[in-house]
């Protein structure tokens, strides 16, 4: 089963209650989980607020088993220097095209680089693991999904997101495909849950790859959808609700970090008892027990 399931960092911040402990915030998205006596950490955030949270939860990431990062961004791999300064065995996973390419935003009209730090690459060589485009289990119950195909529209977020690949003979930015983004699924009896960080190569396509690869649905979608204020009309939104709602009526979906507000209250309006949002801090009680 899945035990320990926390959101180490995200945009928005706990609820303000007595007992609540004074989680830090940024635009970045960490995740920790536990299966099978591993420990698993799903992006670093931009910072190492991440690792400060996880000591306010209980958590100790210098024991984390594996690292996986979920795209070339450095909101999700800013902290990936000091989880190698304190963890001194995780086997780290990218995507192989992370290696071939940077970001860039283009919101502002410059463009600016965005993409994670590649110098780590070659001071922690002996840490990383580069995952083909593919779709493989890497232990038992958990794989990774980055053969996503696009059958369904991408996020209209991403026509402000670009790329560049080195080896490309003019050298030019490029709308980004995000073929380097990767989906984690995790295998357990009481239903399977995806954890997509960014959600760049969008929730439908990013289920579909999921559902195609196990042969069973997913019971909990758990990570940003990509939905920026506004990008999307709420006409698309509604859409996008009502397909989720008629082909995965039983899924329940754990969002936060690029979810807008504005988009998560139509979703909302839609789907109220499949959407739930999330916050730095976030701990899955009640919802690992049923994860088995």
């Amino acid at each position: 089963m899945i035990e320990n399931l926390h959101i180490l960092i995200d945009n928005r911040p706990a609820p303000n209650q007595p007992d609540s402990l004074p989680f830090l915030t940024e635009h970045g998205l960490s995740i920790w989980f536990e299966k099978g006596g591993e420990q698993w950490l799903i992006d670093t955030g931009a910072s190492d607020a991440f690792i400060r949270n996880a000591l306010m939860a209980g958590i100790n990431t210098s024991q984390a088993d594996y690292l996986v990062l979920s795209h070339n961004h450095n909101d999700h791999t800013g902290g990936v220097e000091w989880f190698l300064e304190i963890n001194k065995k995780a086997q780290v996973y990218l995507s192989e095209w992370i290696l071939k390419s940077t970001c860039y935003s283009l919101k502002e009209g410059i463009p600016k680089n965005i993409g994670m730090d590649k110098e780590l690459l070659s001071q922690y060589a002996d840490r990383f693991i580069r995952y083909p485009q593919k779709n493989t289990f890497i232990t038992e119950g958990v794989a990774l999904l980055s053969d996503i195909p696009s059958v369904h529209p991408l996020p209209a977020g991403n026509r402000t997101l670009a790329w560049q690949l080195y080896d490309h003979q003019e050298n030019e930015i490029l709308p980004d495909p995000f073929h380097h983004e990767i989906a984690v699924l995790v295998l357990s009896d009481g239903g399977n849950t995806l954890i997509s960080s960014c959600t760049h190569k969008g929730i439908l396509n990013t289920l579909k790859a999921a559902v195609s690869f196990s042969g069973r649905p997913v019971a909990r979608f758990i990570g940003g959808l990509h939905l920026k204020d506004k990008a999307e009309t709420k006409e698309e939104l509604i859409h996008l609700a009502g397909i989720i709602e008629r082909e995965y009526p039983e899924l329940q979906i754990y969002t936060g970090h690029c979810t807008s507000d504005s988009a998560y209250e139509i979703l909302k309006q839609i789907i109220p008892k499949q959407i739930h949002l999330f916050h730095s801090g976030y701990k899955f009680g009640q919802f690992c027990q049923q994860i088995m």
